[in-house]
């Protein structure tokens, strides 16, 4: 059956005049479709290239690299701007700006382990078939290059019934390694991973939210506020978009005496503000306040910060609060 694409939704997948959505059409695109929604192009959009990486036609990690530069940023200012226009709100959206390959600093990996093999890598889009990825083009290569490690430590540290996680994240020191869904080690697989370890320049490794070695603190700047966060602690996927939004968000307070951020997690807008404002992080996880607190008291020249933990979906902030910022 033939179809044409008419538009992208939300999820980066191609609608049908009928609703039909096809993962990975574009726009303009004459398909043909089978009963099983596997689709062949008939005629392609001029915006359809060839993805960068070579794992993309079977990885579930990416929706979107067989489309140019330019159609990604005028798709993601239009989903904005839809989900604003919902609820009423009419704002000016600055240009979009995308990452470059090999930019992506953090990762999330799952590894599974077989009685013949072991496979590190992404799952295939909405199967639970984990394939290696071993080449992928969007992640740091100081993560790339410690692709052999993520396999000895899941032959050592996962079972043939589960899959473990691998969270790993680039920081100043070194790899930040957070593993979890492991099995309970020996002492002498302890001995082995911390190990292999070393020689991969890891600075930390957490095994089912325990520490298992601290070699260097796995420190991360914020405008070159150094900190130390918490195992597997939310940061911006490359560093240049965490500077990029940084600079924007301090424009919007830059003339502010007191300021409150909000989901705050460990600081990535706190401390930059600090520098001209006294600052209230509210966040629900401890952990990640505690992360800011110790890094200001590090820091010299920054202005008052205090930190609360509170769930502000459960508890959000009162209009008289908000009213003294």
């Amino acid at each position: 059956m033939k179809s044409i694409i008419l538009t992208l939704n939300d999820r980066a997948e191609g609608v049908t005049a009928d609703g039909t959505r096809v993962p990975r059409a574009l726009p303009g695109e004459e398909i043909t479709l089978s009963k099983e929604n596997q689709f062949k192009i008939v005629l392609p959009s001029k915006d359809r290239i060839t993805p960068v990486c070579t794992h993309y036609k079977s990885c579930g990690g990416c929706s979107i690299q067989h489309v140019t530069q330019s159609f990604i940023k005028e798709w993601k200012s239009n989903v904005i701007k839809s989900c604003l226009s919902a609820r009423g709100i009419e704002t000016i959206i600055k240009p979009i700006l995308t990452s470059e390959i090999n930019s992506r600093r953090r990762v999330t990996l799952h590894g599974m382990k077989t009685k013949k093999s072991v496979t590190v890598g992404f799952f295939k889009k909405n199967t639970h078939e984990l394939i290696s990825t071993p080449s992928c083009e969007l992640v740091d290569p100081e993560i790339l290059s410690a692709f052999s490690l993520f396999e000895e430590i899941t032959l050592l540290g996962a079972t043939r019934k589960s899959i473990i996680e691998i969270s790993v994240t680039v920081s100043k020191a070194g790899l930040d390694l957070n593993i979890l869904n492991g099995k309970k080690l020996e002492n002498q697989s302890i001995m082995k991973i911390t190990a292999l370890c070393e020689n991969f320049n890891v600075a930390r490794i957490t095994w089912n939210e325990d520490l298992l070695a601290n070699f260097l603190n796995p420190t991360i700047e914020f405008q070159g506020i150094a900190i130390t966060p918490p195992p597997n602690a939310f940061l911006q996927a490359t560093e240049e978009g965490q500077e990029i939004l940084i600079e924007n968000a301090m424009l919007s307070v830059f003339n502010s005496d007191k300021v409150i951020d909000l989901f705050s997690g460990c600081g990535t807008f706190t401390l930059p503000a600090a520098k001209r404002s006294e600052v209230l992080a509210i966040d629900k996880t401890k952990s990640m306040l505690s992360a800011i607190e110790q890094a200001w008291r590090e820091t010299s020249g920054l202005k008052k910060v205090t930190s609360r933990s509170q769930d502000l979906f459960k508890e959000p902030i009162g209009k008289e609060e908000l009213n003294s910022f």
